[in-house]
């Protein structure tokens, strides 16, 4: 519940003899270098042409746990590193072997998956 400041002054007044500590809380501002990331992260999908459902993980590489699956021919949008990929543990799937990864948003954060496995459409 979001009170209004003078609302919530009085709140704290009340609260101060039973020594209730409040602090405010205040976000980050959005520098124009995250929102060109979102924008390109938003304007990104990932395609599965694996021809069979992928794994997604909770970090770059095998040893981290299954999150989620992709199934053959689905697509979700790009994650945090929007087109681009980050080096992690290597894989064998899709029938080669690499270290790269993609991040895909997958129910409000970001999973990774084989970057071999995916393709990007914008």
């Amino acid at each position: 519940m979001r009170l209004p400041v003078k609302a919530a002054l009085v709140a704290v007044s009340a609260l101060g003899v039973m020594g209730a500590v409040v602090s405010p809380v205040s976000a980050a501002p959005e520098t124009a270098a995250t929102k060109v990331a979102s924008a390109a992260a938003a304007s990104c999908h990932i395609n599965n042409i694996s021809g069979t459902t992928l794994n997604l993980r909770g970090g770059a590489g095998t040893r981290y746990s299954v999150v989620g699956t992709l199934a053959k021919g689905g697509r979700l949008p790009c994650g945090s590193l929007g087109q681009g990929s980050a080096t992690g543990q290597t894989y064998t799937a899709c029938g080669g072997t690499a270290n790269d990864w993609k991040t895909v948003r997958l129910n409000g954060r970001d999973a990774w998956v084989a970057a071999e496995c995916v393709a990007l459409s914008v």
